[in-house]
């Protein structure tokens, strides 16, 4: 969820909503949002996108022309597409973090599962079983792309020949 519609801002249909665990500046596609109305996710076109402060978006809404017809949707919950947020990078420390998350490398497709993170706080190392195989990978920001939470998966670039050994 991206947030809820606090109320109309302005006369012209546009509305201010309050996010939700996210910034403005992670918004990365702007061109559409999904209202829920009455338990339906109705899809909306975004006219107008700007940032209200760092909790809060105003948005003009494409269907929406008048004060009155933003005001009839305050109070709805907003949503947007995974794929719209940009993910902070997750750093990797806290091997309760990723542990259970599936690692898939860029090259090789799915490698295994994280099990934890190991060495010391200067090089940390995922600790990735599969089978009866294991593997030890930097835990670099070069090598992890992407941390999931949500799909409890892991994408990395692995560098090439580690899988082989």
């Amino acid at each position: 969820m991206l947030g809820r519609i606090a109320k109309p801002h302005g006369t012209k249909g546009s509305v201010l909503i309050r996010l939700r665990e996210i910034k403005p500046e992670e918004i990365k596609k702007r061109e559409w949002l999904f209202v829920d109305i009455d338990g339906l996710l109705v899809p909306f076109f975004i006219e107008e996108f700007r940032s209200g402060t760092d909790d809060s978006l105003i948005i003009k809404l494409r269907q929406i022309t008048s004060e009155q017809e933003a005001r009839s949707i305050s109070g709805s919950d907003v949503f947007i597409s995974n794929d719209s947020i940009k993910r902070k990078k997750k750093r990797i420390n806290d091997s309760a973090s990723v542990n259970g998350y599936r690692v898939t490398d860029k090259n090789k497709g799915e490698v295994g599962v994280a099990v934890e993170i190991t060495g010391v706080s200067s090089n940390p190392l995922l600790r990735i079983i599969s089978g009866d195989k294991e593997w030890l990978v930097p835990a670099h920001e070069d090598i992890i792309l992407e941390i999931n939470d949500f799909s409890r998966e892991i994408q990395i670039n692995a560098p090439e020949g580690l899988f082989d050994l």
